[in-house]
């Protein structure tokens, strides 16, 4: 049963966000980098790279100041590199390198699915490792918020601080599922990429100026054209079944929910306040068992609360991974 903590915010969540808003300046397009780093690579633009992983293809991309520890991005279900926000990653990169990549068996990496997370996670390290790379600060979201607990715990010498949005630890006390109605739309529309509708409905929260930013999200996540390069949508068919019994088999492990209170890495929690996908409430939950972790809901949002608030969401992530504490 839904909590309704997770369907309403409590004022004070919604005060403490929006105080800490000021908007900015709009620009005439407001997906481009300031013009001060204008000749850096945007997200629309920088070219996908590659690295063998087990003797597996794996596809990546790097952009983005390369002045602090870079962020390792860890995707949604079924999400490829081809379908992020470019405006969330390109302002990130005005202040530090971001790596994005397609895990095995996803857009444009070669092999297979893995069957869970924990495999997930094993092959993320394998991937910093070739690439050189030997700490990063670390953002999961939704099912790559899982892999990148299980990152933290089991390889805690490479993850210097983690962010985890719209996810969720292992059920324990104070863990919710999803509304039935979620899982069965989840557990049964594999076979096709999911619809704009599809989208909408699991990201962002049915009021006219979510879906306003929903449609501004879906125009940006199209912009990406390279000579050569085909667009990979969102997973479709065994893979996406896969990966959706890995991000289940994660849920119900019971000893994740006591793994989650050993990660040392500061943390940033973060999700919209109803997510229908993970639970609200589970973030609250999630914070509260984590050793060293603070919360932010952001108001009139669901999953996708990153990609609706593209540049606030980039403030805060600044804001933490830029502390000494």
């Amino acid at each position: 049963m839904r909590s309704s903590w997770a369907r309403k915010p409590t004022w004070e969540t919604e005060f403490i966000t929006s105080i800490r808003y000021r908007p900015a300046p709009k620009s005439s397009n407001n997906s481009q980098l300031p013009s001060r780093i204008i000749t850096m690579s945007t997200y629309q633009t920088v070219q996908t790279q590659y690295v063998a992983v087990d003797n597996t293809r794996v596809a990546y991309r790097r952009l983005g100041v390369k002045n602090k520890i870079p962020l390792l991005y860890v995707n949604h279900l079924r999400g490829s590199m081809d379908t992020l926000d470019p405006l969330l990653f390109n302002t990130i990169a005005t202040t530090r390198e971001v790596i994005v990549y397609d895990s095995f068996g996803i857009g444009h990496s070669e092999g297979e699915v893995p069957p869970s997370t924990e495999v997930m996670a094993s092959i993320a390290a394998k991937f910093l490792s070739a690439l050189g790379v030997t700490k990063v600060d670390v953002i999961g979201f939704s099912m790559g918020g899982g892999v990148a607990q299980i990152l933290a715990w089991n390889h805690p010498q490479l993850v210097h601080k983690l962010i985890l949005a719209g996810t969720q630890p292992g059920i324990g006390e104070g863990v919710v599922l999803p509304p039935r109605e979620v899982l069965e739309s989840a557990g049964t529309a594999n076979d096709e990429p999911p619809t704009k509708e599809d989208m909408f409905r699991l990201f962002y929260y049915p009021s006219e100026t979510s879906l306003a930013l929903g449609e501004a999200w879906w125009k940006r996540i199209h912009e990406r054209k390279v000579d050569g390069e085909e667009r990979r949508e969102y997973l479709a068919g065994p893979g996406a079944r896969a990966q959706l019994n890995a991000i289940f088999s994660f849920t119900v492990d019971t000893d994740n929910f006591e793994r989650v209170k050993s990660i040392k890495a500061p943390t940033l929690v973060t999700n919209g306040h109803t997510d229908i996908m993970s639970p609200t409430s589970n973030s609250f939950t999630l914070q509260q068992n984590l050793s060293n972790a603070q919360l932010i809901i952001y108001p009139d949002a669901g999953h996708g609360h990153l990609f609706q608030y593209p540049e606030l969401y980039t403030r805060h992530l600044n804001l933490f991974l830029d502390s000494t504490k």
